[in-house]
Order: structure tokens, then sequence, then C-alpha cells
């Protein structure tokens, strides 16, 4: 019996090691002609000191006992996981660092004097603002300073009467180098004197929407993650806007002169709303009004979909 189970172990110590070593020689073959994405690449140029923990760990675990028969799938299945949790918390770390090594540059000069502009905004990893333009020249400006995994990209037509702008973040490689990977942020100004419909998205990150002196006719805003801070036009929506931020709280300023109407979705999550009592109605369909609503000339109805996080109204 006894012997067979040593037979056992050796096969076992026989196959492992010269696989492994073929292993090796293979991811070292095929990174040496450039077969794999220069992410994984850069990955594996990185993590080869594991295969000394794994050598390691099957060397000790040979030593008890009742784990010799499973010493090496036993040491590769740890050293895998350790390995896993290593590059989670090595690309973790890095995409909550802001980067600055790629900057972009975006003017649209608007010379056609359109009826209305519609503005669609996608962000992923971004701190983002949006604020009036600065200066009388209808335009659109924006700049984006971030990691080379990300790319912007625009578009600006017409249709019909209507301005079209689209700006949009995007990062082409599946796999993006753990070097260049972080945070960005950018600065969008809008011009003034022309109805604005505004769509804006953003996966993380924290976002400030300066809309005050802006003419907004519709506004669409859906945040992943994040804080909105949001500062309301004094001019009416057209129709009710929508604002969804999944985890993250919500400050909204209102101006002077306007009065709002905020329909809140909160998800269940049994926080309440803060806001001055001597300013607003907490009304029984679970809204905040502006007192004496009716009596304003200028009043615009939103609503505010926020399952994690507080609402602030100010």
């Amino acid at each position: 019996m006894r012997g067979s189970t040593q037979n056992s172990k050796l096969r076992t110590q026989n196959y492992f090691w010269p696989l492994l070593i073929m292993a090796l020689g293979l991811i070292a073959l095929l990174q040496a002609l450039a077969v794999f994405p220069p992410a994984v690449a850069d990955l594996i140029g990185r993590a080869w000191p594991v295969v000394l923990v794994l050598v390691g760990l099957i060397l000790i675990l040979d030593q008890i006992p009742l784990l010799r028969r499973w010493a090496a799938p036993l040491g590769l299945l740890v050293t895998v996981g350790l390995l896993a949790v290593i590059i989670v918390v090595a690309y973790t770390t890095r995409a909550s660092t802001e980067r600055e090594d790629n900057v972009v540059t975006v003017e649209q000069i608007i010379t056609e004097e359109p009826e209305r502009l519609r503005v669609t905004v996608e962000t992923i990893q971004t701190r983002v603002d949006i604020s009036p333009v600065v200066g009388e020249e209808p335009a659109i400006r924006a700049e984006f300073v971030g990691s080379t995994e990300s790319e912007i990209e625009t578009d600006y037509t017409l249709e019909g009467d209507s301005a079209v702008f689209l700006l949009r973040e995007t990062r082409p490689n599946p796999i993006p180098a753990l070097e260049a990977i972080g945070r960005g942020r950018l600065n969008v100004e809008l011009p003034s004197g022309i109805p604005i419909e505004l769509s804006f998205r953003n996966a993380d990150g924290t976002v400030s929407l300066n809309l005050l002196g802006l003419n907004m006719a519709r506004l669409n805003v859906n945040i992943t993650r994040g804080d909105l801070l949001l500062s309301l036009a004094n001019t009416p929506l057209e129709e009710r806007g929508d604002v969804v931020v999944t985890r993250g709280d919500v400050t909204v300023f209102v101006p002077d002169g306007l009065a709002v109407h905020l329909f809140l979705n909160r998800g269940g999550s049994g926080r309440e709303p803060e806001f001055p009592a001597d300013q607003y109605l907490y009304l029984r369909d679970d809204s905040l009004q502006t007192v004496d609503f009716n009596d304003y000339e200028v009043r615009t109805e939103l609503n505010l979909t926020v399952p994690g996080g507080i609402i602030h109204v100010e």
C-alpha cells in the first residue's frame, strides 16, 4: 500500500515539473513573438516572481504528510488565487489615481444659429464639470485630461433646425495597461443663448453640473457611481427632467426666483432628504415642492432617483 502511494506521488511529481517548465517556456516564447496584447505582456513581465512562490509553496506542502500527495495541484491553486488578488488590488489602486498623460482639447464654434442644441456627454471614470461658456461667442469648448487608455470621440452635425453635439469617452483595449490606467477629468462649457437638451451619462466619478445661466430645455442625467452637484438653470424645463444617481449623494442648488417640484425615488433606502423646512414642503407622494409653488412665474419639475445616497436641496 505504501509503495502504491509513493509511486502515485512520484508520478505526480514527474508530470508536474516538466509540464511547469514547458508552460513557462511556451509563455516566454509567445511573449517574445509579441503574441500577447501589450497589457497582458506587461502583466506577465511583472508577475513572473510568482513562479518562485509556487515552487517554494510546493516544497513546503511536500513536507506535510497529509498534503504531500496534493502538494503540486494545491500549490498551483493557491498561487493562482494569490496572483488574482494581487492583480485586482493593483488595478484598483491604479484606477483611483488621476492621470495627466492624455490631453484632448475640443472647440466647436456654432455659426449656423440653430434653434436648439442637443448635447450628449458620456464618460467612464472621470470627474466632470459642465458650465456656461466664457465669452459671448456661441461655442462648445471641452478639455479632457486623463489616461492614454481613454479616447475621446466627438461629433457635430445639423439635423433640421437643431445642432447635435456628441462627446464620448471610450477605452478600446479590453485589458488596459496597468501603467496607464487611471481616472480623468473633463471640463465642458456650453453656450448660454441657445435652448439646450442635455443628456449626460457617467460610469464613475464626481459630477458638477452648473446649469445656472444656461437656457435648459431638457435634462437627462445618469450616474452609476459618484456624487452629483446640480445647480439648476433659472429657466424652466420644457418637460420633467430625469436624474438618476445609483450610488452617490445628490445636492441640488435652486436659484432665486425658481420654484421646483422634486419627485423622489429613494429605492426604499430610508434615507431622509435634507432641505430647508421654511422653503420646501415635503408631500405625501415622496416629493419636495417649493412653498407657494404656483405663485412663481418660473417653475420646473425633476425626477430624482437616488437609491444609494442622500438628497440635499439648498
